[in-house]
């Protein structure tokens, strides 16, 4: 985040809290989903943002009683997104500090877990809004899920639900 925002009021904040349940799929695993959820998001006026959150999500097999959970907490900020004319695209830079993942058992031991420092960079097309690329540009970890290219997630998953 830019140094101005630091000490900077915000022009806009937001800060919610929920809860919900549903049933969906992950991983193409049928699953009953528990979600606890607190954010407060703030815009600031050079086009900056912070947000600090935590979510905690349980996902139960209905078919056997196997549930993970996962979570995160920590804080996530960005500049304004990067706009270059002449390549015709816009990239959004966010860093996730803290722990952007934690997968467990709902009962027991840590599955996979990313915690420290990452920032992303995501481009898109400037006319379109189509998506372009993503590359980890800051990398200070561990974050094995990041540097599996996002693999893990459904391995572990299956795994730990049936």
């Amino acid at each position: 985040m830019p140094a101005g925002a630091l000490g900077a009021k915000p022009v806009e904040q937001f800060h919610d809290h929920f809860t919900d349940s549903f049933s969906d799929e992950i991983c193409g695993i049928p699953v009953d989903i528990d979600i606890v959820v607190t954010d407060n998001f703030f815009v600031y006026a050079d086009g900056s943002f912070k947000d600090t959150s935590s979510f905690m999500t349980t996902f139960t097999n209905p078919l056997n009683g196997k549930s993970i959970v996962i979570s995160s907490a920590g804080q996530i900020t960005g500049p304004a997104p990067l706009i270059d004319e002449e390549a015709g695209t816009f990239t959004f830079l966010t860093s996730f500090i803290g722990l952007p993942e934690k997968i467990q058992t709902a009962k027991g031991p840590v599955l996979l877990r990313d915690a420290g420092i990452i920032t992303f960079a995501d481009t898109f097309d400037l006319e379109t809004g189509e998506f372009i690329s993503s590359e980890i540009t800051v990398n200070k970890g561990p974050h094995p899920e990041a540097d599996s290219d996002f693999t893990l997630f459904c391995e572990v998953i299956s795994g730990a639900l049936t």
